[in-house]
């Protein structure tokens, strides 16, 4: 998977939101309404500097930090592309890549405990739009808390990258980062320009039809393809009908999940009335790592490209 409610800890944990063997954050499915763009500002050059998070808050970090908390796997992902991960002291319980992510300290992703957090002794906290009831919490304790809420579009994910860079004091390191994903960006919108309407898409997040409309950065993607996404609505992740989905005839259909709960093509296929929709018939039920897919991170432009291919084959 931000918005009207979802019931997020229920939706993550009983709709099966995974990947591999345990339940897997839908990063973006967790605040109760949108949030504007990531801002922030930085004053002097070197630390202290001060940037605004999304809460939105002024936040002052007084030294280049060295003891960093990530509760988000895409914060945590991000953090190892600027550098910053040998100075990751605990992260979240799914973030597992890259590799050393796995053996950090690891804290509760949906209710991180305060007093494991403050007995870390952070020096920066890094909280997504799951965490968002907490923020106050930990303020109170006096940690340094930034808030990086919940992206609607790759370019929020893309400030999102840039606002770590700076509060980790990597910003050259980020921008680099940034600059490359969007060349990367640029280069499948240039190569999918000339493609003729986009097909119809569902993109599903879990067995009972959420999905990712444009209010979403998963969404985002599908429009920046050119790409008709059956989920419009006022809600990044709205949940939709069997009923809505058939009589909408996608042409693709992506499973951005995996878990104990197993749903593949065939699957699909056995649902009533699902045989009739075209993705189905053509045989153009797409899975797709979730990993890529549903975390703000660096891999999310290999998403865009694994997603443009399948429209685009």
């Amino acid at each position: 998977m931000t918005h009207p409610r979802l019931a997020p800890l229920a939706l993550a944990l009983a709709l099966g939101l995974v990947a591999g063997c345990s339940p897997r954050p839908v990063e973006e499915m967790r605040l109760p309404e949108a949030t504007p763009s990531v801002t922030a500002t930085v004053t002097p050059a070197a630390f202290p500097r001060t940037v605004t998070d999304r809460t939105p808050a002024a936040v002052t970090i007084a030294e280049r930090p060295v003891r960093i908390v990530s509760l988000a796997p895409g914060i945590t992902e991000t953090l190892f592309a600027i550098g910053a991960g040998p100075r990751l002291v605990a992260t979240d319980t799914f973030s597992d890549y890259p590799e050393p992510a796995k053996t950090t300290t690891k804290v509760d992703y949906s209710r991180p405990s305060a007093e494991q957090v403050v007995a870390l002794r952070p020096d920066l906290v890094l909280l997504s739009s799951r965490q968002r009831d907490m923020v106050t919490r930990f303020r109170d304790l006096q940690l340094p808390v930034v808030f990086l809420g919940d992206p609607g579009s790759l370019e929020d994910v893309f400030a999102n990258m840039r606002l770590i860079g700076r509060v980790a004091g990597e910003d050259e390191a980020a921008e680099t980062l940034v600059r490359g994903l969007e060349r990367r960006v640029e280069a499948v919108r240039a190569a999918t320009a000339a493609a003729p309407a986009g097909p119809r898409v569902f993109y599903e997040l879990t067995p009972s039809l959420y999905s990712a409309s444009e209010r979403s950065f998963i969404g985002s993607m599908f429009t920046l393809l050119g790409a008709t996404n059956i989920a419009l609505g006022p809600t990044p992740y709205p949940q939709l009908t069997a009923e809505r989905v058939i009589a909408a005839d996608p042409e693709v259909i992506f499973l951005g999940y995996v878990g104990t709960t197993k749903v593949d093509a065939s699957s699909v296929a056995r649902r009533p009335g699902w045989s009739a929709v075209t993705a189905v018939r053509s045989g153009r039920v797409v899975q797709i790592d979730p990993d890529i897919t549903n975390r703000p991170g660096p891999r999310v432009v290999d998403a865009l490209e694994a997603i443009a291919r399948a429209l685009y084959p």
